[in-house]
Parts: structure tokens; sequence; C-alpha cells
């Protein structure tokens, strides 16, 4: 239960991080609430369940390549999709440990997380994506995104 609440706890302090610190701490966050849940007696809905760890790692690589404006959009969905599925796993272990009462409702919760995560992110993707738009006309225009 500590873990699970270390987790929640750095998930809400680094809201305000970029979109790649962000993607890197919710797919963290997947893998690790997965294994706890699946170490209370959880079953992994995933048929591919955790030998999807080394495509997390592709994904975040292959997003960090792209440029500018791509790069921040592919990383707030995939961070988007990874919290949300954290928050269903939360729910689940929630659920587990008091009963299974509520688990049916981990998947609705989940999709509301991964959803407000990524409409949070609609202003900074836009910023980035005027920014990369920008720079094709002023290559040496630097851009910081503050929220």
């Amino acid at each position: 239960m500590k873990h699970l609440v270390a987790i929640l706890l750095t998930l809400c302090l680094t809201a305000q991080a970029d979109p790649a610190q962000r993607a890197q701490e919710a797919a963290v966050a997947d893998v690790a609430t997965t294994v706890m849940g699946l170490s209370l007696g959880a079953a992994e809905a995933n048929p591919l369940g955790l030998t999807l760890i080394p495509l997390k790692l592709v994904a975040l690589d292959y997003a960090a390549g792209l440029p500018d404006g791509e790069k921040q959009t592919v990383q707030s969905a995939v961070g988007s999709f990874w919290l949300g599925a954290a928050a269903n796993n939360i729910c689940v272990i929630f659920s587990l440990l008091s009963g299974g009462t509520f688990a049916p409702l981990c998947a609705a919760a989940g999709v509301a997380v991964a959803l407000q995560r990524w409409n949070a992110g609609a202003d900074e993707r836009e910023f980035w994506a005027l920014c990369a738009r920008e720079r094709v006309k002023n290559p040496k225009m630097t851009c910081e995104f503050t929220a």
C-alpha cells in the first residue's frame, strides 16, 4: 500500500512536468500498478501483459526523436493512455482490497483519467505545434512552454 501511495504522490507532484517526463512517469505507474494488482490476485486484461514493457521504451524513444509539435503530441497521447491504465489498475487494487465491490467501474475511471490528462495538455500541444510552424520561418527561434 505504501508503494501505491508513493506512485499517487509522484504523479500529483509532477503534473507540471514536461510531456516527456509525464509520459515516462505514466509508463512506470502503469507497470508498477499492474505488478501490484497481479500480486494481489487481479487478472491481466491485456493478453500481451507485461511483455509490452519494451514497447513502452520504444514508444518513448520514438517520440523523443520527433520534431517539436509532433513529439509533444505523441508524448501526451501515450502518457495520457498509460496514466489512464494506471488509474484503472489503482481502482482495481482498491476494489480488491475492499472486496471487489466496484471493480466494474474501474475501466470507466481509467478512461476518465486518460481523457482528463489529454484535455489538460491541449494548450501545451497547441503551443508546440505553433512553435514548430514559426520555426519554419525563423529557425533560430527558441520556444519554452510555461504553464
